[in-house]
């Protein structure tokens, strides 16, 4: 029984070629090897019959001898008697559905110029949290990197031991052309053989190790020092830890982006650290000092000047963040004052208190009325 092409594409016997190639997108996003949930093996066989009956249907003049005399009059045409990706004449549309739909996974624009060459693997992303002393001092972290690799076994060929041999489709060259007839004159697209991929090479049997990719999953121990001072965002670049290369290229980079954490005393304003100190009515009236810790635990005196009001904004300087990893200075800490107001006084101490607000006049009615309140409930 003869092939039917149309049923193979899901299209009508009148379907123009707008449609027959909307059909043809359509079936090679969902069935092309590379891309395809289906196991290979299928999805090898399943795009090879989709792309047999495009490149019948595309051309007006295999459609016609299709529609006339059936399948096996076009394949009389194909060589060896049958349809092999020697016989397939649209690369081109190939590159220009896989770069549309998937950032061009060929590695190639649609037009123009393209390169079989080496080309760099896939660079990874990694987000790290850290906490704020972390970023103080600076910290190793040791993570776990999911990544590619060059399958050991076929070294990267796809082919079983390693073996393989010049594609047919592109003589080993890894490009195809093909010349499209625009307003302009004959246009020539250059793109990388969809059969090999690019690499010019194609194997009989594949590597049973990697299933023909070249490439094998591994997840490696990474050890990432995190310097000090880094900020919220820093990114750190891992060179070569990335996906495995493509065509003999290098590896991917690994991007490391850091998060710091929140901390619960200390909040942060580039190089400089702020915090807060609760101290006393008196000390504030009269000067004193206050043991303040600084974010790595360290224990400093804090100088209280005479008359300071609440919410005053005292430094020390040189306890902030540091500058930049390799600066040896750093950022200052500041200290926001606070008073701790009691719930409850003594006796001795609201007559105290009485004594200072009569000192100050009426204006300090509020303040007495308090102190009686306080002294009432001890």
């Amino acid at each position: 029984m003869g092939k039917d092409y149309y049923e193979t594409l899901g299209v009508d016997k009148s379907a123009t070629q707008d449609e027959i190639k909307s059909a043809y997108r359509r079936l090679a996003k969902k069935y092309h090897p590379d891309v395809s949930e289906e196991p290979k093996e299928v999805a090898e066989a399943k795009f090879k019959e989709i792309s047999e009956a495009y490149e019948v249907l595309s051309d007006p003049e295999k459609r016609t001898t299709y529609d006339t005399y059936g399948s096996d009059a076009v394949n009389s045409q194909f060589s060896g008697g049958g349809f092999s990706w020697d016989d397939f004449t649209h690369a081109e549309d190939i590159s220009d559905i896989f770069g549309d739909f998937f950032g061009n996974i060929f590695g190639g624009g649609r037009s123009g110029q393209q390169s079989r060459g080496p080309r760099q693997g896939n660079s990874l992303r990694m987000d790290i949290e850290i906490s704020l002393l972390d970023a103080l001092n600076g910290v190793k972290k040791e993570v776990q990197v999911p990544h590619t690799v060059t399958c050991a076994p076929c070294k990267g060929t796809g082919g079983k031991d390693g073996k393989v041999s010049a594609c047919g489709q592109c003589n080993g060259t890894g490009q195809v052309r093909s010349v499209r007839q625009t307003m302009f004159g004959n246009m020539v697209s250059v793109s990388d053989c969809p059969k090999c991929h690019g690499t010019g090479k194609s194997y009989e049997e594949r590597c049973p190790e990697c299933r023909g990719s070249g490439y094998t999953q591994k997840t490696s121990k990474v050890e990432v020092s995190i310097p000090k001072g880094v900020d919220e965002g820093s990114t750190l670049t891992l060179r070569g830890l990335g996906d495995a290369s493509y065509n003999g290229g290098p590896p991917g980079d690994l991007y490391v982006i850091i998060h710091v954490k929140k901390d619960k005393a200390f909040d942060r304003d580039g190089a400089n650290l702020w915090t807060g100190i609760t101290t006393t009515y008196p000390r504030l009236v009269l000067g004193g000092q206050e043991e303040v810790r600084t974010l790595e635990g360290e224990k400093v005196i804090l100088t209280i000047p005479k008359g300071t009001q609440v919410g005053s904004v005292l430094r020390i300087n040189g306890k902030g963040m540091p500058r930049s990893a390799n600066s040896s200075t750093r950022g200052d800490m500041f200290v926001r004052v606070k008073i701790d107001v009691p719930s409850k006084v003594t006796k001795e101490e609201a007559e105290l208190l009485q004594k200072l607000d009569n000192g100050a006049g009426p204006k300090k009615s509020k303040l007495r009325k308090k102190i009686d309140d306080l002294s009432e409930k001890v």
